[in-house]
């Protein structure tokens, strides 16, 4: 047994309903009957939170009208937002049949390509991934937090903003954990763009940063970036797009490097590296 996601379609229908249609297939279905169970998350390796379960159809409608879950005792929840353009959503499918079988899809929300887009969209990013193995490096993805529960430490309820930009529970986002599971994938770096500024405390050094990886995931400005192996992180200013048809097929990014001390370095990334020593 295996599923698939076949569709991910944003509905507008009026400011008060819309959300997105997900829509699945089975390949080499068992004899017995299958249950679903839905989930959403901000970046494609989680942590997800539940959608829908124990369902028979092979479709579901994800509406944003839908009440999110009662907030606990002092907690304050912020619901998805699906009408922002800079928010990337994925979906985790989990097909369950009566005798055991299971399987698990995920995917983004976009539209779907005729077949032979598809075959050339998938020569390109191959190209691309062989080229990544001379010159690429490894780099994790952190896909900021924009919906869920608010910071207890450092959000203030009145005035809707962060009041400690170094707070360690949510790392200046305002949102509990600051930042989705991170997200290995090879990309190159181009040669970075150094100046030095006037600033009323003296002189500040920025350094900026192209970088060129694959389509997946979709990295969106605020979002940051993990050079594991020395463990530089640079937030994410602007993104671009190379495109067929209309599709992405990989994507250039341009980049900040943060400061040494900045509270982003305490989030872990990467595990599997020793302690960079500066």
């Amino acid at each position: 047994m295996q599923v698939e996601i076949t569709q991910t379609t944003p509905i507008y229908r009026h400011p008060a309903d819309h959300g997105v249609f997900v829509q699945w297939v089975v390949h080499d279905p068992p004899l017995t009957e299958i249950k679903f169970k839905l989930e959403r998350s901000g970046a494609p390796e989680g942590p997800w939170e539940p959608v829908v379960s124990n369902i028979e159809a092979y479709h579901f409608f994800d509406v944003s009208r839908r009440p999110p879950p009662p907030p606990g005792p002092g907690e304050d929840v912020v619901d998805l937002n699906y009408l922002s353009l800079t928010r990337t959503v994925y979906y985790r499918l989990t097909g369950v049949s009566k005798d055991g079988a299971a399987d698990t899809d995920v995917s983004d929300v976009g539209g779907t390509l005729p077949r032979f887009q598809v075959l050339m969209k998938q020569k390109m990013q191959r190209d691309l991934a062989i080229t990544f193995k001379f010159n690429g490096v490894d780099v994790a993805v952190l896909k900021r937090r924009h919906w869920g529960q608010r910071c207890s430490v450092c959000f203030d309820r009145l005035t809707r903003k962060v009041t400690n930009s170094k707070c360690t529970v949510c790392f200046g986002t305002g949102f509990h954990g600051g930042y989705f599971a991170p997200v290995r994938i090879m990309g190159r770096f181009l040669a970075p763009n150094s100046e030095t500024q006037l600033v009323p405390q003296g002189k500040s050094d920025t350094t900026q940063i192209r970088f060129i990886c694959g389509q997946q995931p979709t990295v969106d400005p605020d979002d940051i970036l993990v050079e594991i192996a020395q463990n530089r992180r640079f937030i994410v200013v602007a993104q671009n797009e190379t495109q067929l048809r209309r599709e992405t097929v990989h994507q250039s990014i341009i980049a900040s490097e943060l400061a040494r001390d900045s509270v982003e370095y305490r989030i872990p990334a990467n595990w599997d590296h020793h302690p960079v020593m500066y």
